[in-house]
C-alpha cells in the first residue's frame, strides 16, 4: 500500500465513501464518528479482535491513512490504545496523519512498534494534551527500550508514565531510566531499577507526585539507593512499595531516614506484603512519627503482632490518618486495645480494615472501648476473623448506639456466627441511623436469624414501633436477595427512599387499618394532622402496590372511627360549622341591604 501525505487525505476527504476505505460497518461507523466528531466517542482501540464499542479491527481493505487521518483531526478523541497491527500492512501511513491530532490525553501501546516509535516524536512533542503513556503486554527488548528511550528523549507534556508486564531486563531499564532526565514534569511512574533512584538524585526539582513499584524484586540495596533520589522529589506524596518480599530491617531504616526529611510531603504509603515483622514496623514507625501529612497507610500481609503494632500506634498518633489497612497480621488483647486509643485520638480516621488477624471477642471488646469515643469513622473491616462470635458481635452495640457512631458499612465475610450472630446484631443496630451495609456470609442463618432483621428494618407491633424502625440499611448480608426473604428484601428497597418516605411506606404497607384511639385524649384536634399525613402518603401509593380505591377507604375509616369514638364532638362539631355558616350569610345578608339603601 502506497504511504500517502497528510494532504492527499485532505483533499479528498469530502468526497470519500467510508464503505469503500473499511472492510466492515463497523469499522467505517468509527470513521465516521471521528470525521463528524461526535462528543460521544472519545477512545479507539485498534486490536485484532473486536471486542467493545470503539474497536477497530484491522483487516484486509482498511486502509490505516484514512484511520490516521481522521484520528489526527479529531478535536474529541481522548483516549487510544493500539493493540495490535497485522504484519502485512504499513503503519507509516497512520502514524504521518496521527501526528496532527492535538486531543488525546492517553496513548496506551500494547506492542513493539519498532523504528515506528520515531514516529510517535512529532506527535508527543505537538500534542500538549498527552498526560498518560503507557506500554503494556509485549516483552521489551534492549532495541525496543532504546526507541522508547529514544521517543522519550523528547520534550513533551507527559504526567504519567506505566510499564506493565513488559518483562524489562536491567540494560532497558537503564536506557529508559536515561531517558527520563528529559522529562521532569512526570507526576506518576510505575518501574524501577538502580539507574531510576541516579537519574532522579541528579533531577533538578522532579515533579514525581506518585510513583508504583510495586512487585519489582526490590532488595535493601535498591531501597538505599532508590531513596537516594527520593530525598530530590520535594512534591512526592505517593509511594507504592507493595509485594517487595526482599526488602529487610535495613532497607526500612533507609525508608524511615526519608520520612524525617524536611521535604518529605507523603500522603500514601503502601507497604502490602514486604514480610514486615516487629522489628521492621519499629524501625519504620520512628520515621512515620515525622510525617503529619500521611493520610493513608497499607501495612496488611505481613507479620505484624501486637508489639509492632504497639510502637505503630504511636507513630501514628500526630498523623492525619484517614485509612489505615492491617489485614492479615495478627494482634491479640494488648495490641487491639493500644490500637483502640489511636482510633478514639484520630479524628480524621474513616476506614480502618483488619482482616485475618486472629481476632476474638475479648480482643473486639478492647477494640470498641475506643472506636465508640470515634465519630469519623465510616468504613469497618473485621473480616475472616473467625474467632469472633455473637458474644464479641453484642459488644458492637455500646458503638451503633453512641452519639459518636457515623458508621457506614461493616464487613463481617468469613465470620460464621450463625442465628444468635445475626440477633446480636440486629439488637444492637436498634436506634442506629448510620450504617447503611452490613456485609456478611449468611449460609448458617436460617428463618429466625432473619426474623430479627426483619424486626430491625420493621417493627409492625405498632404504628409508632414501625415509625422508629431502622430506615437506612440498605443491604444485609451479601447480595441483597441472596438468603433473605421477600419481606427483608422489599424493606430494604423502600429504605433507599428517603427516611419520612421509608416510614410512611412501611406504615402504609404494615397498618392496613390504622389505629388511632389512642389519639382520642386529645379529642379532635389530632384529626387534621391524620387527614394531612394520610394525603401526604397518597403519593407513595406505587412504592406498596396499593390502589386508589384500597386508600380511599382507608381514609374513610380513619375518619369514621374519629366520629364513632367521639360522637357527641363531632356532631358539635358540625352543628358549630352550621351555624357559623348561617351567621355569616345573616351578616352578609344585613351588608347588602345596608349598601341597598
Amino acid at each position: 500500500m502506497d504511504v500517502q501525505d497528510y494532504e492527499y487525505y485532505e483533499a479528498r476527504a469530502k468526497d470519500v465513501k467510508m464503505e469503500d476505505i473499511t472492510s466492515d460497518e463497523d469499522n467505517a461507523d468509527i470513521l465516521e464518528r471521528l470525521r463528524d466528531n461526535d462528543p460521544d466517542f472519545t477512545h479507539i482501540s485498534i486490536r485484532d479482535e473486536f471486542i467493545d464499542e470503539g474497536d477497530f479491527v484491522v483487516r484486509e481493505g482498511d486502509d490505516l491513512g484514512w484511520l490516521g487521518y481522521f484520528v489526527g483531526r479529531s478535536k474529541e478523541l481522548e483516549g487510544l490504545y493500539i493493540d495490535n497491527f497485522p504484519d502485512n500492512l504499513k503503519i507509516d501511513s497512520f502514524l504521518r496523519g496521527l501526528r496532527h491530532n492535538r486531543s488525546i490525553q492517553n496513548l496506551s501501546i500494547s506492542i513493539d512498534l519498532g523504528d515506528h516509535f520515531h514516529s510517535l516524536t512529532p506527535l508527543l512533542r505537538n500534542n500538549n494534551s498527552i498526560s498518560d503513556l503507557t506500554f503494556s503486554g509485549f516483552n521489551i527488548g534492549l532495541q525496543c527500550a532504546r526507541n522508547i528511550g529514544s521517543l522519550l528523549g523528547q520534550q513533551c507534556s507527559l504526567k504519567c508514565l506505566y510499564f506493565e508486564e513488559n518483562n524489562l531486563g536491567d540494560e532497558e531499564l537503564v536506557e529508559i531510566a536515561v531517558a527520563l532526565r528529559k522529562q521532569p514534569q512526570i507526576e506518576e511512574l510505575n518501574y524501577f531499577c538502580v539507574a531510576l533512584g541516579n537519574v532522579l538524585e541528579d533531577m533538578r526539582n522532579p515533579n514525581l507526585v506518585a510513583i508504583d513499584l510495586g512487585r519489582n524484586d526490590i532488595d535493601d540495596e535498591g531501597l538505599h539507593t532508590l531513596v537516594a533520589g527520593l530525598s530530590n522529589c520535594h512534591h512526592l506524596t505517593k509511594l507504592c512499595l507493595r509485594g517487595n518480599a526482599l526488602i529487610t530491617e535495613a532497607g526500612l531504616r533507609s525508608l524511615s531516614t526519608l520520612f524525617q526529611s524536611d521535604h518529605c510531603r507523603l500522603e500514601y504509603l503502601d507497604l502490602d506484603g514486604l514480610n514486615m515483622d516487629n522489628h521492621g514496623v519499629t524501625v519504620l514507625a520512628a520515621g512515620l512519627a515525622s510525617l503529619p501529612s500521611l493520610n493513608k497507610l497499607y501495612l496488611s500481609n505481613n507479620h505484624i503482632r501486637d508489639e509492632g503494632l504497639q510502637d505503630l500506634v504511636g507513630s501514628l498518633v500526630n498523623c492525619n490518618i484517614e485509612q489505615l489497612y492491617l489485614s492479615n497480621n495478627s494482634f491479640s488483647v494488648s495490641g487491639l486495645r493500644s490500637l483502640g486509643t489511636l482510633v478514639q485520638r484520630a479524628t480524621r480516621l474513616k476506614s480502618l480494615c483488619l482482616r485475618n488477624n486472629a481476632i476474638n471477642d475479648e480482643g473486639l471488646q478492647c477494640l470498641v472501648e475506643g472506636v465508640v469515643n470515634c465519630c469519623s469513622l465510616t468504613d469497618l473491616d473485621l473480616s475472616d476473623n473467625h474467632l469472633i462470635t455473637a458474644v464479641g458481635l453484642r459488644t458492637l452495640s455500646t458503638f451503633f448506639r453512641s452519639d459518636n457512631c457515623c458508621m457506614e458499612i461493616l464487613w463481617l465475610w468469613g465470620i460464621h456466627f450463625g442465628d444468635d450472630g445475626a440477633v446480636a446484631l440486629a439488637d444492637g443496630l436498634m436506634g442506629n441511623n448510620s450504617l447503611t451495609r452490613v456485609k456478611f456470609d449468611s449460609s448458617d442463618v436460617t428463618a429466625s436469624g432473619w426474623a430479627a432483621f426483619s424486626r430491625l428494618l420493621c417493627d409492625t407491633s405498632s404504628v409508632n414501633n414501625t415509625y422508629l424502625s431502622n430506615h437506612t440499611l440498605v443491604e444485609i448480608g451479601g447480595i441483597r436477595n441472596a438468603g433473605n426473604s421477600s419481606t427483608i428484601v422489599e424493606y430494604l428497597e423502600l429504605n433507599e427512599l428517603q427516611n419520612c418516605a421509608t416510614a410512611i411506606c412501611k406504615i402504609l404497607d404494615s397498618h392496613p387499618d390504622i389505629v388511632v384511639e389512642p389519639l382520642f385524649q386529645w379529642k379532635l384536634k389530632c384529626l387534621p394532622l391524620v387527614v394531612t399525613w394520610l394525603e401526604s402518603a397518597r403519593s407513595y401509593l406505587g412504592n406498596v402496590n396499593e390502589s386508589t380505591e384500597v386508600f380511599q377507604c382507608r381514609q374513610l375509616s380513619a375518619l369514621y372511627k374519629f366520629v364513632r369514638g367521639m360522637p357527641q364532638l363531632a356532631v358539635d362539631g358540625y352543628r358549630g360549622k352550621k351555624m357559623k355558616d348561617i351567621e355569616s350569610k345573616s351578616k352578609k345578608r344585613k351588608f347588602d341591604q345596608t349598601l341597598t339603601l
